[in-house]
């Protein structure tokens, strides 16, 4: 149902039919939002004015995970919401998210001290529930330098062992919305929301262009949800509603390097000069570097990396592996992607919380904003929740709970992470007879 052939007839059903939920935006937020929504029995639409998940949702670091630095902010519930919400996407989609054990080294006068890693990270295993086997251990300056000898071993003093999670970001989030269609919801790249439609004041939909024909149509919904990340200010402007609140965008770049030239062999996660951290990845004979954090106001469907952005990965790469001797030329790619963040007055962009917050608009609009890649099911949920919350209220409907904390997308139906490898092996075996 999401192929090109049937494109005409998805118009036609957008245009033809009143939805429940019609979602503004396909990265991953949105995604997420049309599978709790459509699993529940609610009737959704679901545009996307580019390819699905072209912006913040394929430009990520590429890791499902719980955010070990928010500790240090006292973000508490934060870290214990997204740590456990890890090891659900890890459950439901074992085929694209991989368990990925990163070392942190620490040292003398560095952001993490020896005891403070240690109890930050049991800290950490407690409020994420992580599994046993997936448990930190603290590491000796010798086991650290074993585990990667590139690290610098000026005032090493020893290490943290943990497990994030790896994925495909982009990936997930087709998943996601394969998933999605399968229970029935309807959608839609390169569409274009313009505007919003009303009744007595209340947004009843949207009007939109198809990008492809060039024609305009209109989606009617009893409910709109902008899930537009980056653009969520942009057409949330369109609304005669609003709200006091602002995103502040910030730029975050990777960089990608050959193994010949960085041979990088263990996930690390380490401080910069000013004192900002960022992880080094060994990846498919790869290792990518990121990222930056800066705040951001130009174009923002092709952010790009600047010389600065470059040379500030540089330059971190040489202060923590002072063996690898990078220069520009050894750059093999970059990409550059935008973090919707919520305004925080006085904040440098590193410290601007990535909570999510959900703003329900005069109106009925429905807005998510803020977030992060691990917490999208939950605040899938929580969007979800407040549109059948509405719903009962107003026309005496009653929906089920949210149950995408069991439901495995698209692909990932192998029995969890358990079953996944015995999959592998049951069909290399049928491959090979």
């Amino acid at each position: 149902m999401m192929s090109s052939k049937n494109r005409n007839s998805l118009l036609n059903q957008m245009s033809q039919n009143e939805f429940d939920v019609v979602v503004v935006g396909g990265g991953i937020t949105g995604a997420g939002i049309a599978l709790d929504a459509s699993s529940r029995g609610l009737k959704v639409a679901l545009v996307e004015m580019q390819d699905f998940a072209s912006g913040t949702s394929s430009r990520s670091t590429k890791l499902v995970h719980g955010g070990l630095r928010y500790l240090k902010q006292l973000e508490v519930k934060m870290v214990a919401d997204v740590g456990k919400e890890r090891a659900i996407v890890y459950e439901n989609g074992p085929h694209v998210t991989t368990p990925e054990w990163m070392l942190l080294p620490i040292y003398k006068g560095g952001t993490f001290g020896k005891f403070s890693t240690s109890l930050g990270l049991r800290v950490y295993d407690f409020l994420a529930g992580v599994k046993k086997s997936e448990r930190r251990s603290m590491l000796s300056k010798t086991e650290t330098l074993k585990k990667e000898p590139l690290v610098k071993q000026e005032n090493l003093l020893g290490g943290g062992y943990y497990v994030e999670y790896r994925t495909d970001d982009a990936r997930l989030t087709m998943e996601v919305l394969k998933s999605a269609v399968s229970y029935g919801a309807t959608v839609l790249n390169y569409v274009k929301a313009n505007e919003f439609s009303y009744h007595t004041n209340r947004v009843n939909g949207i009007h939109a262009t198809d990008l492809v024909s060039d024609t305009p149509f209109s989606i009617k919904g009893k409910y709109v949800i902008n899930a537009t990340g980056p653009w969520v200010d942009e057409v949330r402007k369109k609304d005669y509603s609003t709200n006091n609140k602002n995103l502040r965008l910030t730029k975050g770049v990777h960089l990608v390097f050959d193994q010949s030239v960085f041979p990088l062999k263990q996930a690390i996660y380490f401080d910069t000069p000013d004192g900002r951290m960022v992880f080094a990845i060994p990846r498919d004979g790869k290792t990518y570097v990121g990222t930056t954090d800066t705040f951001y106001n130009s174009e923002k469907a092709t952010p790009k990396m600047t010389n600065e952005d470059r040379e500030y990965i540089l330059e971190s790469i040489r202060f923590m592996f002072p063996e690898v001797n990078v220069h520009e030329e050894d750059v093999e790619s970059s990409w550059a992607g935008i973090r919707p963040l919520i305004y925080e007055e006085g904040k440098d962009p590193s410290e601007i919380s990535r909570k999510d917050e959900i703003w329900e608009h005069e109106s009925g609009l429905i807005t998510i904003a803020g977030g992060k890649l691990t917490g999208y099911r939950k605040m899938a949920e929580q969007v979800v929740d407040l549109v059948v919350s509405r719903m009962k209220l107003n026309e005496g409907i009653i929906y089920s709970a949210s149950n995408t904390k069991n439901i495995r997308i698209s692909g990932g139906d192998v029995n969890g992470s358990n079953g996944f490898q015995k999959y592998i092996e049951k069909i290399s075996k049928r491959m090979q007879e």
